[in-house]
This record gives structure tokens, C-alpha cells and sequence, in this order.
């Protein structure tokens, strides 16, 4: 049996839902988005490490190799903080990259986050 009003309230029970599911979409694809850039950074980070680590290694050097890696994965270098600490032979060179992330949906609550990542090798 199909009663007359079982269509309008479809209508509108999808009209007070859509808005809440688009929500759920766009926090969706920017967290996933967040966790891309993480693994970047983390990837940029080591990159910056290992050139640090080398026998040849300078500070300019590794946060060359810390943009690079970072600008092939399609983020923006300018928004990254390099930090990188070279000691003597036999002792760990850290990197620490800080990197502001932004969500492509402006009209989320989170403006902008910071993704950080540490990577410590034993120079050689």
C-alpha cells in the first residue's frame, strides 16, 4: 500500500541528511589528505637526514634535499620549517621539519594544522 505523502517525506528526510553527509565527505578526504602530507614530510625529513649523515654532508645540502623532496610531492616548500643539526663524526645529525598544513574546505573549523617529523642518523 502506498500512501500519498511517503514521497515528500523522503525528500525531505534526505534534505536534512545531505548537508551532515557532504560534512562527513569533506572531513573525510582532508584527513586523508592530512595523512598524505604526514608521510611526505616524514619522507622529506629522512631524505634530509641521510644527506646530513653523509661525509658530506652540510646543513645547506640537507634542507635542499628537504624542499626537493617535499616540492616532487607536490606540497609547497615555502610553508616548511627545516631544521638541521650536524655534529661531528660518530654522532647523530637530526632534521626536524615542520610543515603547515591547510585544508582544501575553507569552511571546516581547523584552519590550519602542523605536521612535524624527526629524523635522527649517526653521522659518519
Amino acid at each position: 500500500m502506498n500512501f500519498r505523502g511517503e514521497r515528500g517525506q523522503s525528500l525531505a528526510e534526505l534534505a536534512l541528511i545531505l548537508p551532515f553527509m557532504i560534512l562527513f565527505l569533506a572531513i573525510t578526504l582532508d584527513v586523508g589528505r592530512a595523512m598524505i602530507v604526514h608521510m611526505e614530510v616524514v619522507h622529506a625529513a629522512r631524505e634530509g637526514v641521510w644527506v646530513a649523515s653523509q661525509p658530506t654532508g652540510s646543513v645547506h645540502r640537507a634542507r635542499r634535499a628537504v624542499r626537493r623532496v617535499l616540492s616532487d610531492a607536490g606540497l609547497d616548500p615555502s610553508r616548511a620549517h627545516v631544521r638541521v643539526i650536524i655534529r661531528r663524526p660518530g654522532r647523530p645529525a637530526v632534521v626536524r621539519v615542520t610543515y603547515e598544513y591547510r585544508p582544501l574546505m575553507p569552511w571546516l573549523p581547523v584552519h590550519s594544522l602542523t605536521i612535524q617529523a624527526r629524523e635522527v642518523a649517526v653521522r659518519w
